[in-house]
């Protein structure tokens, strides 16, 4: 399998990081100036707002919004001077406060950042803790006789009592000296970082994480890797640079493309990440699966379509729920869907059938470097999962929401706007006697009331002695209309919005 890491770093205001195995797209990342992704940065802030309800803090650390901070987040350090049965959120921290944070999951929608008291540092090989003493192995390694000797070289590595350490994949038949070396580079920043505290007065960043290119070829660069490629000659310093220092013996496979195709279209990957923000995938049987994202979960429908028919009703759910599978473990870790995700198969009777299906979806999530938890299918042929979110999702930096629709991908009809705005007309109008009104309004609307609704609008004209205009305007969201009443050579001009009409 021949696997390449394309880098389209040419344009200054977005990163694209692709990881693709035979021309088909495996993984992708994206970092925009406009929504840059803020996980895994280091502030010192300051506590705004204590909620005892919740069990939880607000902090300022310099974001657009306060970030939040859990009462599980909040390190052993700050129990100094609080009994051990007496631990509530008030009594550990108060307003006006400076905190250490750590941001875990970068705001979203309308949720702040959440933010952590548990400082980590990730390098090549090893995440180093400060104020921790557990060395561990990660679960991800399976093998025992590398876990093994893994183990012992952390044994042998003299840590500082207040600095823990996990051993990455990434380490896997890597040498002490390199892990050693890994841990001596940490070491550094974790002392530029305390140096910081005491110099900074908060809100303040205290430690950025590398830009995109450089983190995913930190967690996604392995040896089979046999090309790494990138557009722009400043980024491609950087990786040289930094593959010089983690793996020296690959950096012969650093390149810098100069073709004249743009790299994405060379690959042909374009269509590939365009079909990434699309909600309805397409499987190769004629089925398709259809994803939703919302606030609380994802949800992951499948559907039979014009799936290849089997034999039997079961056999054609069970061979569409095996390809849908495989589909959806995949485009969880493309578009870095995290949190609760709830999967609808088509129904399925007999057990083995079920049994396959959730063999095949946790097979697939092995490639995942997310930590994910995968229920049974229930009586009602729905899969409760959970996965870590490492990033916020493709749709984060990439898409706003619809000034039309307002995130609903749905927005009133022609008939349902024309009536609610006549109801409006019809209340706005009663104190009025006499004079012209002019109505504008989008142009579907305005042509269903002169089409459809010709005699409300003159019954209306008489019983209020008025006369009503009605005038298009192209420019107009759907909900949106103005009302214009002219008296006297006096104009006077009210504006109603969407959420006057109820929408």
């Amino acid at each position: 399998m021949d696997t390449k890491i394309l880098i389209n770093a040419i344009d200054p205001e977005e990163c694209r990081v692709a990881k693709i195995a035979d021309r088909l797209l495996e993984e992708f990342n994206i970092e925009t100036t406009a929504k840059k992704i803020t996980q895994g940065n280091i502030y010192k802030g300051t506590i705004v707002r204590i909620e005892p309800g919740l069990q939880a803090a607000f902090v300022e650390y310099g974001g657009a919004r306060h970030g939040f901070l859990q009462m599980d987040e909040i390190h052993k350090d700050y129990f100094a001077d609080v009994d051990a049965g007496k631990k509530t959120i008030e009594k550990l921290l108060k307003p006006g406060q400076d905190v250490i944070v750590q941001i875990v999951k970068d705001r979203i929608m309308k949720k702040g950042a959440a933010l952590t008291t548990f400082i980590s540092l990730a390098g090549r090989y090893v995440v180093i803790m400060p104020g921790s003493n557990n060395c561990s192995i990660s679960r991800k390694i399976e093998d025992e006789k590398e876990r093994k000797r893994l183990k012992d070289i952390v044994k042998n590595i003299k840590l500082p009592k207040d600095i823990g350490a996990i051993i990455r994949t990434a380490a896997i038949n890597y040498t002490k000296t390199k892990i050693e070396k890994d841990i001596r580079y940490l070491m550094r920043i974790w002392r530029d970082i305390k140096a910081g505290i005491k110099k900074n007065n908060a809100p303040c960043l205290l430690y950025e994480e590398s830009n995109i290119a450089l983190r995913v070829i930190r967690d996604s660069f392995t040896d089979d890797v046999s090309e790494i490629l990138i557009d722009d000659s400043i980024i491609f310093e950087e990786i040289k640079g930094f593959i010089n220092l983690i793996s020296p013996n690959h950096n012969k496979i650093v390149k810098l493309y100069t073709g004249l195709k743009p790299i994405f279209t060379k690959y042909q990957l374009e269509d590939q990440i365009a079909s990434i923000y699309r909600s309805r995938v397409k499987l190769k049987s004629g089925g398709s699966i259809v994803i939703a994202q919302t606030e609380a979960l994802v949800a992951i429908d499948v559907n039979s379509g014009k799936a290849i028919r089997k034999y039997t009703v079961e056999g054609t759910a069970a061979q569409t729920n095996l390809e849908a599978a495989e589909e959806i473990a995949k485009q969880i870790r493309i578009r870095d869907l995290g949190g609760l995700i709830v999967i609808d198969f088509i129904d399925m009777r007999e057990k083995s059938n079920k049994s396959a299906v959730e063999k095949e979806i946790r097979k697939h999530l092995k490639k995942d470097k997310a930590k994910t938890k995968v229920g049974n299918i229930s009586m009602f042929g729905l899969m409760e999962m959970s996965r870590q979110r490492i990033r916020p999702s493709i749709e984060f930096g990439s898409l706003v929401t619809c000034r039309r629709c307002n995130g609903k991908g749905l927005v009133p009809s022609k008939e349902t706007l024309g009536l609610s705005f006549l109801r409006r007309l019809n209340l706005d109008t009663l104190k009025k006697q006499s004079g012209v009104v002019k109505c504008i309004l989008p142009k579907e609307t305005a042509l269903y009331l002169l089409n459809k609704k010709r005699k409300e609008i003159i019954e209306l004209e008489d019983i209020r002695n008025i006369s009503i205009n009605i005038e298009c305007d192209d420019t107009m969201n759907c909900s949106d209309f103005k009302i214009v009443y002219e008296e006297l050579n006096n104009l006077k001009e009210e504006q109603r919005t969407k959420s006057d009409s109820g929408f």
